[in-house]
Formats: structure tokens, C-alpha cells, sequence
């Protein structure tokens, strides 16, 4: 698509005046980074407008030349490859069917931003947005900390390894060493420490360590005890070790960023003060030994839940998943990554290559037991998951080499989609002197329906619900579509699209269970869309109507009450 250049130059040629001067030189047309730009002389200081070669369908972009790091300026990125070349943050939108309005719209909202940034009114974004700045004004060359469980340190030591050119910063050796077990089959022997220091107040970019000089600086101006904490750490003669700095944002949030202490040596390798003098130097003068830079600071915990529900994101629990199937294996993957801190994973079945198009588990874990491989696969997709155990065994095998298996499990999910383990499950858990919530999940043919039923154990049993041989008396479906031969039961064929449906409807109910939702039974059922009923030449059956009524037509979910 073509853009009207000359239209665009034209209206660039009406703006004869900047806010903070007039223009000294023409507009003009210019190669600028692979795209083309505009460029206006202000006091000095150019305006780019820059499109790239996708434009109209991609936005405008807005840059600043000559851009000074010694006076930073709100909503403004500095781009170190590039010189003293700086990025506007806009948010101006694309507008392919009007390529001179996205132009005009950038150029405007970046005059408009330097105002703003020249009147001091956006000067509390330094603060707002602290995470931010810091990556901005990194160094040319940096190393990196990686962050974890910094909200249980406000103020104290964690312990610390170095990988990689990377600092992982953890509350206590127990949680680091899970973390990096979990995700590389490493152990670390020897965590050393790192203290937390608290800032008083968050300093702009202009303020931020550079050197011990500046350090020392930071450290006497923002933090009440910074610098004697900072000194007695390095008189035990670290050769490297990061410091963190937290603090609170404007909103009441928390933020952390990480600073390197590196021992200087002389050209030999040699440390500029032997140990026996560096323990008795003052503060600032075993500071001045050490080289200072800021970290790329990351958080590994920073999406250690996207569920929008507060009650739902806080799940410190512990639960037992009884068949690692298609269906079992999704919900403790979801789980996990909802937040479940402790998993028991039961399943005494191989994974074959029948299974890898709905299983979570792919062709690479074929052969191997699919509780087994289902636990290496979370634990180093999720490494901060607290702890993950696995039985290749049956459940009844299980409990009777190991009774009290379930002592201090908060729920059991049973997904065997076998009557006899659901059988015994029940029985198990009613046995029990204290009542377990238990929940149930299975499919009915052709994925037609996805029941999951949770029991509190101190009312209704699984099996009211189910005749002696298994028959589900509250069935939702009647499937005319054949069974290829090769379907050994009730609950295939589906796919895994089919499948996500009844996995995302029980690891709901799991949550909510867990949150402490509901004190009684409930029994939640997926209903597939009307084209998947008619491709099984399905219908609903007569009980389904009258409980539930007319299911909706593109699905849906519904609860009712496991009364039978």
C-alpha cells in the first residue's frame, strides 16, 4: 500500500514553530534505522518520527537525538547502541486506512510529551514506573539478577548463586535449591548470602549507581542503615556478591533491583587489600575495593499466578491427582500453574504414542511412566512449584504400602475414568475419621459432556450417583456414532480441543474448592457445542432436559446438586 509522501511533507512544512523554539532548519525526508523519519531541530535537539517499512500497518514511533542521561526525562528510553539516540513512550494507536493522521497523531503526542516532561508535571513516572528506569539505564555491558521470593525478605539476607553471568537471589538456601534442581537437575553445595536493603525513597535514573562513589551516595541518601549493612558484608571479603535494593512504590506496591559488588584486583589477579586489612577497614574505604554496576534485575515469581480472583491466586495446597491421563495430566498442569504448591501424581501406565495428541506429555516421553515424566515435565516448566511426588503404581497398592499417604492432602482428583479406582477411592476417603473433599472427573462418549464432581465426605457418596456395575444414572448424552473397535471404553474418541474444555471445568472447580468456595457438593458439567453433538449423532437425554434443560447451543457450563 502506497502513502501519500508528499501529502505528509506538506503538512510537516505547516509546523513552523516547537513548543520550546522555532524550527532551524527544513523538514526533511531522511534514511533513518532501517525506516524513514522526519526530523524537526528544537533548540538543538531533533524530534524523529520514524515508520518502518511496514507502515501504514504498523504505528509510528517517536524518537528524541542528543538525549543527555545526566537529565533524565520521564517516558523517555534511552537506547545506548544507538548513541545518545532516546524513545518516546506513546501510546499513538496504528491508523493503516489514514497514513498521514498516525503521523500527524505521533508527532503531536510527542510535542505534547516534551511539554509535559519541560513543565515537571510527569516526574512522578520515575517513581511509578522504578522497574522500568532501571533496565533503561543500565550499562553498555551488565549481568543479571534473577529474583524470587523477595516479598518474604522486606529487610534481612537472602542466599545467592552464580550461573551464567547471573545472580539467583532467593529467601533461603531450602527454596533456591528446589528452584534450580527442579529446573537443571543441578544441586547448589555452597548458597552464599545477600542482603536486602530497604530504600526510603525510590531515586531517579540521574541517581542510580554507577561506581562506589555513587554508590556510597545512594546508600547514605536513600537508606537509613544501607551503608553500614553494605560495609560489614564486604569486610568478610565476598569477591563478588549483589546487593538488593526494596522499596514501595507511589501505589503501595513493592519493587526490587539489584546492584553487583565485584572485588577489584591488581594486574596480577590479586586482591588490592589482603583480607586481614580489608576486615578492619571503615565502610566507605572497603567499599572503594569494589567495582559497581546495576543488574538487569528479573523476577522469577512475577507470574506465579494469572488467575484475577486474589482467593484463587493463593493456593498453598497439597493435592492428590489419581490418574495421569489425558484428562488427570492437563488438570495438574493447570493446577500448577495456577499456584498448587505440592502435587501427588498417581498412575501406574506408560506413556504410548497412542496418547501424544491429547496427553500433555509429547512423543519425547514416550516409554516412559506417565506420572514420572508428567513430574519432570512440571517441575522444570514451573521450578518454584514447592514439591512434586510421583507413583508409578496403582492408588490401591499405594495405600495399602502406604496408609497415611493422604494425611495432609487439602483435596484428592480422581481421573481414572475407571469405576472400579473411583470405587475404591470412595470408600477409601469415607473411611477416613476426618472428611477429605474428593472430586471426580470424567467424559462421556465423544466428548459430548465432562462431568466433575466434588464431595465434601461428610455428605453424598461417589457412588449414589453410578448402579452396581458403573452405569451413570445422571448421564447427559446418547452418542449413535459406532466406537472404532480399537476404543478399549466409554470415553473415546475426543481430541484435544474436546479435552481442554472438561480439563479447564475441573481445575476450576479444583480452585475453588481449594479457596474454600463451597462447603457443600457440587456437580459441574461441560456440554459440547450443537456441530460436535451432530457429528456424533448425538442427543441430550431426557434426564439431562429435565435437570438441566435445553443445553446452550455453541456449550456451556451448568451446576447442579448430586442428589440421585
Amino acid at each position: 500500500m502506497a502513502f501519500p509522501t508528499d501529502e505528509i511533507d506538506a503538512w510537516f512544512a505547516t509546523q513552523e514553530e516547537f513548543f520550546l523554539g522555532r524550527l532551524t532548519d527544513d523538514h526533511t525526508l531522511v534514511r533513518f534505522y532501517d525506516g524513514i523519519a522526519w526530523r524537526g531541530k528544537t533548540m538543538g535537539e531533533f524530534l524523529i518520527i520514524v515508520i518502518d517499512r511496514d507502515f501504514p500497518y504498523s504505528k509510528p514511533l517517536a524518537f528524541i537525538e542528543n538525549y543527555d542521561l545526566k537529565r533524565p526525562q520521564p517516558h523517555v528510553e534511552p537506547i545506548p547502541q544507538l548513541g545518545g539516540i532516546a524513545r518516546l513512550c506513546l501510546q499513538t494507536p496504528a491508523i493503516p486506512n489514514n497514513p498521514l493522521a498516525a503521523i500527524q497523531s505521533a508527532f503531536m503526542d510527542a510535542r505534547e510529551l516534551l511539554k509535559a516532561n519541560d513543565a515537571g508535571s510527569e516526574d512522578h513516572d520515575f517513581e511509578d514506573d522504578f522497574g522500568a528506569y532501571w533496565r533503561h539505564y543500565l550499562p553498555a555491558k551488565f549481568r543479571e539478577a534473577k529474583l524470587h521470593g523477595m516479598s518474604e525478605i522486606p529487610a534481612g539476607f537472602g542466599f545467592f548463586c552464580y550461573r551464567n553471568e547471573s545472580y539467583y537471589c532467593f529467601p533461603n538456601k531450602v527454596s533456591l535449591r528446589r528452584w534450580h534442581t527442579h529446573l537443571t537437575d543441578r544441586y547448589v553445595r555452597d548458597p552464599l548470602r545477600f542482603p536486602v536493603i530497604e530504600l526510603t525513597r525510590l531515586p531517579r535514573p540521574d541517581r542510580y549507581p554507577s561506581g562506589a562513589a555513587s554508590m556510597s551516595t545512594l546508600l547514605k541518601r536513600y537508606t537509613a542503615d544501607g551503608v553500614a549493612i553494605t560495609g560489614a558484608m564486604l569486610r568478610a571479603c565476598p569477591s563478588r556478591v549483589p546487593i538488593i535494593l526494596a522499596g514501595t512504590k507511589p501505589d503501595g506496591s513493592r519493587v526490587a533491583v539489584g546492584v553487583e559488588l565485584v572485588r577489584r584486583r591488581d594486574l596480577k589477579g590479586r586482591p588490592l587489600e589482603k583480607a586481614r586489612v580489608q576486615a578492619k577497614l571503615a565502610d566507605n574505604d572497603v567499599l572503594s575495593l569494589y567495582d559497581v554496576a546495576p543488574l538487569n534485575t528479573r523476577h522469577l515469581d512475577s507470574a506465579l499466578c494469572r488467575m484475577p480472583d486474589p482467593a484463587l491466586a493463593s493456593v498453598q495446597k497439597k493435592v492428590a491427582i489419581v490418574g495421569c491421563g489425558a484428562l488427570g495430566s492437563g488438570i495438574a498442569v493447570m493446577l500448577a500453574k495456577a499456584g498448587v504448591s505440592r502435587l501427588i501424581l498417581v498412575d501406574q501406565d506408560v506413556l504410548g504414542w497412542e496418547n501424544i495428541r491429547r496427553h500433555e506429555l509429547g512423543a519425547e516421553w514416550v516409554g516412559m511412566a506417565k506420572a514420572r515424566a508428567l513430574k519432570s515435565r512440571i517441575e522444570k516448566s514451573i521450578p518454584d512449584i514447592e514439591r512434586v511426588d510421583f507413583h508409578a503404581c496403582s492408588i490401591q497398592a499405594l495405600l495399602r504400602s502406604n496408609p497415611n499417604l493422604l494425611d495432609g492432602v487439602d483435596l484428592v482428583i480422581s481421573a481414572t475414568g475407571d469405576w472400579g479406582t473411583d470405587v475404591f477411592i470412595s470408600d477409601a476417603v469415607a473411611q477416613r475419621e476426618s472428611p477429605l473433599p474428593t472430586l471426580y472427573t470424567w467424559m462421556e462418549a465423544y466428548a459430548l459432556a465432562g462431568h466433575s464432581v466434588v464431595l465434601s465426605g461428610s455428605k453424598g457418596r461417589f457412588t449414589d450417583g453410578f448402579d452396581e456395575v458403573g452405569n451413570f444414572k445422571g448421564k447427559a448424552s446418547v452418542a449413535g456414532l459406532k466406537l472404532p473397535p480399537e476404543c478399549g471404553n466409554t470415553t473415546s474418541p475426543f481430541g484435544a480441543v474436546e479435552l481442554a474444555q472438561s480439563q479447564a471445568v475441573a481445575s476450576r472447580l479444583a480452585l475453588e474448592t481449594l479457596a474454600g468456595r463451597h462447603k457443600g457438593d457440587i456437580w459441574r458439567t461441560w456440554t459440547a457445542e450443537d456441530t460436535v453433538v451432530r457429528h456424533a449423532e448425538g442427543v441430550w437425554t431426557g434426564f439431562w432436559l429435565e435437570k438441566r434443560g435445553q443445553p446452550p447451543a455453541l456449550g456451556g457450563v451448568s451446576d447442579g446438586m448430586w442428589e440421585f
